[in-house]
């Protein structure tokens, strides 16, 4: 420890602690150079702790990943020492907590936490937007995965200050002050401001009185954060149309190609976007821009519009909010409609992608509401997805009705637009109330609209909502013999594929809880499915093939004639829409 001491790189964070009107400190020490084990090597010096504090708590989750995580379980050691060097006995009490005996006699804690992408875990995979990796020419933190907090101190200032090589770039959305130290208002916020540092290159620009900033690591260099500015360009314009001003003065966008795509979390004043390093192909440009339409709008909800469960989260114990629906549901309904309203989508590719969003809601279960998802979202993984779908789909309607109530006057954008001047990062909107107060700044139909749909169950009404628009909608129309169909959806166990939903049982004998062991002879994992379905999907309707299933304790082989894949939830612009209509679509159609 007195060689690591010696070391004048080294690098603090300091934690301020106001404990029984004591002004505290905890000091970490994270040296980045040394990134040998996979491991964060953590030394935190806290000051005036009181036997209230006998508990050092890692995170069960965080907020906007919706999963279980339990961190605790990558902490490789643990030790607390007094100022003699002499160990204090510690004992973890559950998954993510430690106790300390005689915490006021604690001058140093050392831990070490393994990084989340390469320590497998049996269950509960984080996700790579919300881990950590360490790797020779760059580090990602997420704050949860690496830091914890001693009880009763969740709500204290951090300040943080790595030590890494010389050459690297860092990049995140916390402030560095004068000392060179990162702060935290609280341990919410350091959770909330993931760090990218290493090899990157950087790109910044501003939109309006927004300073935004592209940090960028690529594995051989291929990606630069100047070609992503310049593609993104056009949907910040288009987001800062659509919410009129952008709530935040700065914000930036981590980005990080390697050797896989797994998604993209959102923060308050930046996001991290976890992509395959390939060429930047049109197909992917479109697709990062539709990701950062989403993840961008999340600067209005839920960080500037959300309940006091998302604004007082419960690492611990988490409470999941009924409100799922707007913070990721209505968030994504945005991400496509602003696309439309700012001219970078045509009508007929907005349309294209509800299809696709209806298509999918079909293999999920249909007895689940919108509230009941979010407030289940843990307990239910295969289910969760659906909100992006079904969610999204219920905030296209939701738009289009309040639009019909206003007479063309109002719609879901401005209402959003509303919430946030009443709310805002640090005031939270009731829990239980929110539905009544949706109301009252409506109208009371809407009570109708909110509990048929999104309380409860019943069928969307797609085409009469629609009709208004002068679109028509089919559910089923015919049978697109192009395209070939088995009908079933997947999910994961371990590193297998199961059948989630099977629609053509009867037809192809594939049952639901089937999982896939082999598709024409190639053994099938979790890690080689893409390139099995790519040699699959080149097959013609009237082809058959060889698919090896286990079935409870058994193996069988079935031999499914592949069919012409119906066309379901069709949209086509009808010619022969009348004024009212195409004057209603116009106005759907643009920004008021």
């Amino acid at each position: 420890m007195k060689q690591f001491l010696r070391n004048f790189k080294l690098t603090f964070a300091f934690v301020v602690f106001v404990s029984i009107g004591i002004l505290a400190q905890q000091k970490f020490y994270i040296n980045l150079n040394d990134r040998s084990n996979d491991t964060f090597k953590v030394t935190l010096f806290p000051e005036n702790l009181t036997d209230d504090n006998n508990i050092f708590q890692f995170a069960s989750t965080a907020p906007g990943t919706y999963q279980i995580m339990d961190i605790g379980r990558f902490v490789k050691s643990f030790n607390a020492f007094d100022e003699d060097g002499d160990q204090i006995d510690v004992e973890k009490i559950s998954t993510n907590q430690w106790e300390i005996d005689d915490p006021e006699d604690v001058y140093k804690i050392i831990y070490t936490i393994s990084e989340t992408w390469d320590t497998p875990v049996e269950t509960n995979k984080v996700y790579p937007m919300a881990g950590t990796s360490i790797e020779d020419d760059h580090v990602l933190i997420n704050g949860h995965a690496v830091f914890g907090y001693f009880k009763g101190k969740q709500s204290d200032p951090i300040y943080v200050k790595l030590e890494y090589p010389e050459e690297w770039i860092v990049g995140t959305a916390l402030k560095l002050n004068k000392n060179g130290y990162y702060e935290a208002d609280t341990y919410d916020h350091i959770v909330d401001s993931p760090i990218l540092l290493g090899n990157l290159t950087k790109a910044v620009t501003k939109i309006a009185n927004t300073d935004i900033n592209v940090y960028t690591y690529s594995k051989t260099g291929l990606i630069k954060s100047d070609e992503l500015l310049s593609m993104l360009k056009d949907i910040l314009d288009a987001e800062k149309q659509f919410i009129k001003k952008i709530p935040v003065k700065h914000y930036d966008f981590l980005f990080h190609f390697e050797d896989f795509t797994a998604g993209a979390w959102e923060h308050s004043y930046s996001s991290e976007y976890i992509y395959k390093e390939e060429p930047l192909s049109e197909k992917l440009m479109n697709n990062i821009r539709s990701v950062v339409a989403h993840e961008f709008f999340h600067i209005v909800t839920p960080l500037n519009i959300h309940s006091e469960l998302v604004e007082k989260f419960n690492f611990i114990k988490p409470v999941m909010s009924q409100h799922l629906w707007l913070y990721e549901g209505i968030t994504e309904w945005a991400s496509g409609i602003m696309q439309l309203r700012g001219g970078l989508i045509t009508l007929e590719d907005y349309l294209k992608e509800i299809s696709q969003k209806l298509k999918i809601n079909d293999f999920f279960k249909q007895d689940i509401s919108l509230t009941e998802l979010g407030k289940r979202a843990t307990e239910l993984p295969q289910q969760y997805a659906n909100i992006y779908m079904k969610g999204s789909v219920t905030g296209t309607l939701m738009d289009i009705r309040l639009l019909d109530l206003s007479d063309g006057k109002k719609g879901l954008r401005e209402l959003i637009i509303e919430l946030t001047n009443k709310y805002g990062k640090h005031k939270s909107f009731s829990e239980n109330n929110f539905f009544n107060e949706l109301v009252a700044m409506t109208y009371p139909e809407m009570d109708d609209f909110i509990n048929k749909y999104i309380k409860n169950t019943e069928p969307l009404p797609v085409k009469e909502y629609f009709d208004k628009l002068g679109v028509n909608y089919y559910e089923s129309k015919g049978v697109d013999s192009s395209k070939i169909s088995l009908g079933i959806r997947f999910g994961v166990k371990g590193q297998k594929l199961f059948v989630s939903k099977s629609t053509k049982a009867a037809e192809t004998g594939i049952l639901e809880g089937d999982i896939i062991e082999e598709i024409g002879g190639t053994s099938v994992t979790l890690k080689n499915a893409r390139s099995v379905f790519v040699k699959f999907s080149k097959l013609k309707v009237g082809d058959s093939i060889d698919i090896t299933v286990t079935r409870g304790d058994k193996k069988i082989k079935v031999v499914p004639v592949l069919t012409a894949q119906k066309v379901k939830h069709a949209f086509e612009i009808n010619p022969n829409a009348t004024e009212k209509q195409i004057k209603f679509r116009k106005a759907w159609m643009k920004n008021f």
